[in-house]
Order: structure tokens, then C-alpha cells, then sequence
């Protein structure tokens, strides 16, 4: 019984060890990321929000805010994976 707790420790190790350092990475990619990309976000929608009543409600009804949100997230994500890969958190 003690030799299978002692191979149960030794392989339960490095994988918490992986997956603490994935999500440490994965978080601060994403906060980075995720308030440049906010800051852009809102950038964007000040400008367009100078547009007339007229044209601002055609933008709305596009879609384009939901899809400028769609793009962001999947930067988000790329940048999120790109990063783990990098420091050779997971391989």
C-alpha cells in the first residue's frame, strides 16, 4: 500500500505543477490582454458613437459591437495559447 501512495505523489506532482503554471500563465496573458483590447473596444465605440442618430442606429443593427466583442475574445484566446506554448508550460 505504501508503494502505491509513494507512485501516486510522484505522478500527481508534475501535473499539478503543469496545470498551476498553465493557469498563472493563461491569467496574466489575459488580463494584459484583455484591458488593451477593452481600451480598444471603447475607443471604437466613442468614435462611431459621433456618428448621427440616423447612422448609429444602422452600425447597431449590423451587429458590428458584437463582432468587434467576437474578434477580441478570439485574439484573447490565440494570445492566451501562444503564451502557454512559449514558456513551455504545456507541450
Amino acid at each position: 500500500m505504501a508503494g502505491l501512495g509513494a507512485f501516486l505523489v510522484s505522478v500527481a506532482g508534475p501535473i499539478a505543477r503543469k496545470v498551476l503554471a498553465s493557469i498563472g500563465v493563461g491569467v496574466v496573458s489575459y488580463a494584459a490582454i484583455s484591458t488593451a483590447l477593452n481600451g480598444a473596444l471603447s475607443a471604437a465605440k466613442t468614435a462611431l458613437s459621433g456618428l448621427g442618430g440616423d447612422g448609429l442606429a444602422i452600425i447597431q443593427m449590423t451587429g458590428i459591437f458584437t463582432a468587434f466583442s467576437i474578434i477580441a475574445g478570439a485574439l484573447i484566446a490565440r494570445v492566451g495559447l501562444n503564451a502557454i506554448k512559449k514558456f513551455e508550460v504545456l507541450k
